[in-house]
């Protein structure tokens, strides 16, 4: 599943996401009623205004992937991040043992968590926050439904048996604003 926030900016591009993997083994799957129980889950775990949208994917299906289900809440407004958009907290997860793949991370965005930036390592109370995920995606959609590593070189899902939250702050370049000005100018020699 892509969870993507909209902050500052309504451009697609500028959203801060995070893709948890779920392997739903149920018979009646139901894509959409998985990704509302998400958006839920995820407005009680950072309650706010912010424009979440969940878009569901078959990791295994044919290429082009397309979503097979999409479920918005919160918004139109897009509020401003309040906070530096490139540090997250990491929150790392294996199945059955550390190593490839069989282990994952998300980089949970600091503005999004609501997460206060002071001092040069994360205070308990923010990796309680990232930590905070955990029973969400362990208890999401059932007995059918479990949180899992995916690895696209085994095509294999492995449910997630142990996780862990370092108190180290983390970047993520990529979910930088596009820049809009340029101030530049000639060394005058």
């Amino acid at each position: 599943m892509q969870c993507a926030w909209q902050l500052d900016t309504s451009f697609p591009r500028d959203a801060l996401v995070i893709t948890p993997h779920f392997n739903d083994q149920g018979v009646g799957s139901d894509p959409e009623g998985l990704a509302n129980d998400l958006a839920d889950a995820l407005n009680g775990w950072e309650p706010g205004s912010v424009p979440l949208k969940i878009k569901v994917y078959d990791a295994q299906g044919t290429v082009p992937v397309y979503p097979v289900a999409e479920v918005t809440r919160n918004g139109p407004a897009v509020p401003l991040a309040g906070a530096n958009r490139e540090v997250a907290v990491c929150l790392s997860f294996y199945a059955g043992s550390n190593r490839p793949r069989h282990r994952g991370r998300l980089y949970i965005p600091a503005p999004v968590a609501g997460m206060a930036l002071t001092g040069s390592r994360p205070s308990a109370g923010v990796q309680q926050k990232a930590a905070d995920l955990v029973p969400l995606f362990a208890d999401l959609g059932g007995a059918d439904v479990d949180w899992c590593v995916y690895s696209r070189l085994d095509d294999t899902a492995r449910s997630v048996s142990h996780w862990w939250v370092d108190n180290a702050w983390d970047v993520q370049r990529r979910r930088g604003l596009q820049p809009t000005a340029r101030l530049e100018g000639d060394v005058g020699e």
